[in-house]
């Protein structure tokens, strides 16, 4: 069985194969040919978690597990660590062992990147980018891997942490640039957001042109998309049931869970209406699945 450092699977992980990888997932999730059970988590000692999430298709059985200790950063070390560890669903043989971490980051890029395009009907030209973090960071070169030449208005919490951010991507041959949030909202095609605030990032009022995509957030208390926002615009997400227990953004903004759409509805809609629209990721388990998919590919 192999057993894949942070380098190597990131190497199996290319977007060209993992974003369609994503999208199939999607439709075998909802088409039944996918088994995933709730996330398990377990305490650790010193305030650590020790979360599993299982998944299984006719192929794979596949667990991710994912260590969370704050207080490794005394100890120099990670606070998050995780691997994804894959079977042969037939048999029970043991395949292949990949980083979990980057698994998640690069899943979850998919999963955003395909929701982009499907809702928007095509590549954006302008990116508002909330947030400079790992995941920020991930998104926005994955976005100038998939979209060369896509615009990234970069928004951080202060002018030298945004400039820092951008100064990163613009090496890395992106088209980067720092701007206030309010003007960086001017004329942008989508603004994605991706922190782990408590309270909204961006302003209550958001063109309606513009796309607004959420992936911070994880818990019922976190919320960086504004409320208003979220009762104006017709609402989308990766999973519904995961929505409904991690997606503070749409929890606290008292949403009618009768208008909000799964986005495997939208992959087999090419005559979507144009009205303003928010997608909110939350993850799950199938697009851990569609990664290992991506990384075993024939």
């Amino acid at each position: 069985m192999r057993i894949l450092n942070a380098e190597s699977t990131a190497d199996l992980l290319p977007y060209e194969r993992l974003i369609p990888a994503v999208r199939q997932a999607m439709l075998d999730l909802r088409a039944g040919l996918i088994h995933a059970s709730g996330r398990t988590v377990l305490p650790l000692p010193e305030g650590g978690s020790y979360l599993a999430m299982p998944c299984t298709d006719a192929r794979y059985a596949v667990t991710k597990l994912v260590a969370v200790t704050p207080a490794n950063r005394e100890r120099g070390q990670p606070t998050i660590q995780g691997r994804v560890v894959v079977s042969e669903a037939g048999s029970g043989t043991p395949l292949i062992i990949l980083d979990g971490i980057v698994v998640t980051a690069r899943r979850t890029a998919a999963v955003t990147l395909l929701g982009m395009e499907t809702l928007l009907g095509q590549a954006p030209e302008i990116v508002v980018l909330v947030g400079t973090g790992a995941q920020a960071l991930t998104h926005a070169l994955a976005m100038g891997e998939r979209w060369p030449g896509v615009q990234l208005r970069c928004v951080g919490r202060g002018r030298a942490q945004s400039s820092a951010f951008a100064a990163t991507l613009i090496a890395q041959g992106l088209n980067a640039r720092v701007l206030p949030l309010e003007q960086a909202l001017e004329g942008a095609t989508a603004a994605v957001t991706a922190t782990t605030s408590l309270t909204a990032v961006l302003p209550d009022e958001v063109d309606p042109a513009t796309l607004i995509v959420g992936l911070g957030s994880f818990t019922p208390q976190m919320a960086e998309l504004p409320a208003k926002q979220v009762r104006q615009r017709q609402v989308w997400v990766d999973e519904l049931d995961g929505a409904r227990h991690e997606a503070g953004d749409l929890l606290q903004a008292g949403v009618d869970w009768n208008r909000v759409h799964i986005l495997a509805e939208a992959l087999s809609n090419s005559a979507l209406p144009r009205a303003p629209m928010l997608l909110k990721t939350v993850g799950h388990a199938a697009w851990d699945l569609a990664a290992v998919r991506t990384a075993l590919i024939d």
